[in-house]
């Protein structure tokens, strides 16, 4: 790569949240349902890439190289099956950070603690399900399958729609990381706004 892992992995969070603000204007926009729905199946499809790409990233910043398999990939399904047919278990978890009780400053002397948020979570099996489905948006209506974009948007728009509400959730503030290196990330920092990727070892020494 030709910048550090670092760089990198804030450079594809920052499109992420960048595509997911155009996902909140579309749907505020006064648009047909359906061309509203349609373009954010489009951004909602390159988020999932841009999250299988910070897998990469985040990789190679813990074991230091990519599988050579994954890393001319685009395919976000694919760079996923093959980080998991080698057991690198390199996915984000949707956290936040808190102050670390005494008790824990005392065993740990860390000044801040990681919390993982379970409801937020999403499987490498279900994030290849919802990047499945946002495929579905990418071609022209069949008329032969649907009788117009009307009926075929009534039958996927709400999926839709919950899948993107839920790819926000996952990645808005999570932490990722393998052989104990890592990052965490916030897409919108509370005090200014912006996207940032701290390396874990900053993060636990708050």
């Amino acid at each position: 790569m030709s910048t550090n892992p670092q760089d990198a992995y804030l450079g594809i969070m920052t499109t992420i949240r960048r595509r997911l603000d155009v996902v909140r204007t579309l749907r505020a926009s006064d648009a047909d349902e359906f061309s509203k729905a349609e373009t954010s199946a489009f951004h909602g499809r390159k988020i999932v890439e841009g999250i299988s790409f910070a897998c990469l990233v985040a990789t190679e910043h813990g074991i230091k190289h990519v599988p050579r398999d994954a890393r001319g990939q685009w395919n976000a399904e694919s760079i996923i099956k093959s980080l998991s047919a080698k057991n690198l278990t390199t996915f984000p978890s949707p956290s936040v950070i808190r102050n670390a009780t005494p008790c824990e400053h005392e065993e740990t002397n860390v000044a801040a603690v990681i919390e993982g948020v379970p409801d937020k979570r999403i499987t490498p099996e279900e994030l290849t399900q919802i990047y499945q489905r946002l495929h579905r948006w990418l071609h022209e209506v069949n008329p032969y399958v649907e009788s117009d974009h009307e009926e075929f948007c009534s039958k996927h728009a709400d999926p839709l729609w919950e899948d993107l509400a839920r790819l926000e959730a996952f990645i808005d503030k999570h932490f990722v990381s393998i052989s104990g290196e890592g990052f965490f990330c916030v897409l919108r920092d509370t005090q200014d706004g912006l996207t940032k990727v701290q390396p874990l070892s900053k993060v636990a020494s708050i």
